[in-house]
């Protein structure tokens, strides 16, 4: 790749699209004949019909994100109220009311929240031939989850579902300045256009650009960037854009306006880095799309319906009928009226409509049960058993459910980059990569703990499940190296145990011993005072000194000076 690179082939992208009912079911009529479709006496082949659509771009989809940039909002398509002046002939505009809400960002949300809700669920897969490869693969498992954490996969993963809102989006691989792995997520919601090139056989992806603006001080566009990753290098490019359109757009003529690469270097990676994932149907909310705009305009006109009757009208009739207004903010404060059968009142407030009320209920039922999504129930009791909770939150895991499996070969993507990265950075990237992982996303469910604790604990206890895969299971409060940790408290407390047994077989010892020792002098320990059956009992004579009746022996008298000792 140099600098005679073609960049219009490289920026360019399928786009989002919708089908319009143009044509629909608009292909001719024929017979059947027996056991074949005829028509004037040949068999017929199915027709070619091309869908007419129309493209969206993902400006589109922020339009629709945004409350501030819905369709209601818009003059041209939901044009204010023109009224004339019956006396100066004057046209006035009078605004109409105009409600935004932002169902898109809460379908959003709700779908991001289910698939986010838990952390990545990771489990080691493949048989292991010895207990010493079990243990190493423990511990190079243990070292792969580590890097997650340390690479910040959970939030980057986070920041990557906002495919649900623009359409797509990227995870990019890269070492640091100090050789730390790093990643980092690409989307339009940061204002990154992103160009994926495939393998169109083997889907590999071969080439990945991205693509972003530079404004200057005031706010102005004044650059482009371009960024690309092929399997070796990774480039950046800049174009300049000048502020006049006719000088950009000779520049662009004379092939002036190209990209100039100003950086290549290696990325350090065997392939391209770059996990990529595209939603072909478009961002969540659009299946509802339609009906959410039709419920805004309804609600609309109720907001005008309630404007316009939300004060009451006042009436009056007969001659002579004088309204006296406050003078402080122009209302009526009392009414003269000298015609005897003159009278006044106000007119009772008209009722809006139950068909009215019907359409916008079934508007907004309509809008959470074309996303899946589930709006929280009102509980009047306490906490509900697991079966309950899934129940009313079935639409919602069904699309966390679809959405994981839609996902799978992109969680295959990031778990070969966080191993490659990270294995280099700490020297175990062979090992790294010949572990076999199994990953998945656990959607996120509203559930009672203990009830799972409880569960988990009856399979390990009646044997079925092993420590090591409850503990994987409960990730919301165990540790990357739960297990080893279960392990190491096992074997401290076995330790102690054994210390305490061999004090004892210590002591035991020691007190044989002294048995020993006693009967090999010809003391009776049960006496422990002399030979046997003579004596005082007490403790073994340990000095071999031969003690009389006064408690002396030779060369000892126990008697205090000037104490006389009567016989």
């Amino acid at each position: 790749m140099d600098n005679n690179l073609d960049y219009k082939e490289i920026l360019q992208r399928d786009p989002f699209f919708e089908v319009l009912p143009s044509s629909f079911r608009a292909n001719r009529t024929v017979g059947r004949k027996r056991d074949r479709i005829v028509f004037r006496g040949q068999k017929i082949v199915e027709p070619e019909d091309k869908p007419i659509m129309r493209i969206l771009t993902q400006a589109d989809f922020l339009r629709m994100y945004y409350p501030s940039g819905h369709a209601i909002n818009d003059p041209i398509l939901y044009p204010d109220v023109r009224r004339v002046d019956p006396e100066s002939k004057k046209e006035y505009i009078q605004p109409i009311v105009r409600t935004a809400f932002a169902f898109q960002r809460v379908i959003a949300t709700k779908q991001r929240v289910h698939i986010t809700g838990n952390d990545m669920q990771f489990e080691l897969a493949g048989k292991v031939g010895t207990e010493a490869e079990e243990l190493q693969k423990q511990k190079d498992f243990t070292t792969f989850r580590q890097g997650w954490l340390d690479m910040n996969m959970e939030h980057n993963f986070y920041e990557f579902t906002s495919y649900k809102i623009v359409g797509d989006a990227a995870i990019v691989f890269y070492f640091d300045e100090d050789g730390h792995a790093c990643a980092r997520t690409l989307s339009y919601m940061k204002g990154d256009t992103l160009y994926p090139h495939r393998n169109s056989i083997t889907g590999k992806m071969e080439l990945f650009a991205r693509k972003y603006a530079g404004y200057d001080d005031e706010g102005n566009y004044s650059s482009e960037f371009v960024e690309i990753w092929d399997d070796t290098y990774m480039y950046r490019a800049k174009r300049g854009i000048s502020k006049s359109a006719v000088v950009q757009k000779i520049k662009e003529f004379f092939g002036l306006g190209g990209y100039e690469i100003y950086e290549k270097k290696e990325h350090g990676f065997k392939r391209c880095p770059v996990a990529y994932y595209r939603e072909d149907e478009g961002p969540c909310f659009l299946p509802a799309q339609q009906t959410i705009e039709t419920y805004e305009e309804a609600f609309s006109y109720f907001c005008e319906n309630n404007r316009a009757y939300a004060f009451p009208i006042m009436w009056s009739k007969g001659d002579g009928v004088v309204f006296h207004p406050d003078d402080i903010n122009g209302s009526v404060k009392y009414i003269e009226i000298e015609d005897a059968d003159g009278s006044a009142g106000f007119l009772e407030k008209a009722e809006v409509s139950n068909a009215f009320n019907t359409q916008l209920r079934i508007l907004y039922d309509m809008i959470y049960e074309q996303t899946f999504s589930v709006k929280p129930p009102e509980l009047k009791s306490g906490d509900l058993p697991g079966v309950a909770v899934k129940l009313l939150f079935s639409p919602a895991i069904e699309q966390a459910i679809h959405d994981s499996q839609k996902l799978q070969p992109f969680i295959e993507d990031l778990i070969y980059f966080v191993k490659f990265a990270y294995g280099f950075e700490k020297d175990c990237q062979g090992s790294l990569l010949n572990l076999c992982i199994n990953a998945w996303i656990e959607p996120y469910i509203h559930q009672n703990d203990s009830e799972l604790i409880t569960n988990l604990a009856t399979a390990v206890q009646n044997g079925f499940l092993s420590h090591q895969t409850a503990s994987e299971r409960i990730s919301k409060y165990s540790r990357n190296d739960e297990i080893e940790r279960v392990m190491k408290e096992d074997l401290d407390k076995r330790k102690l145990d054994a210390q305490f047994a061999l004090e004892k077989m210590k002591q035991d010892t020691e007190n044989k011993i002294k048995v020993l020792k006693a009967k090999t002098e010809g003391q009776d320990i049960n006496t422990a005072n002399g030979k046997k059956g003579q004596g005082k009992t007490g403790r073994p004579n340990e000095t071999g000194e031969n003690w009389d009746e006064n408690g002396n022996y030779e060369g000892r008298n126990g008697w205090k000076d000037g104490e006389e000792h009567n016989e």
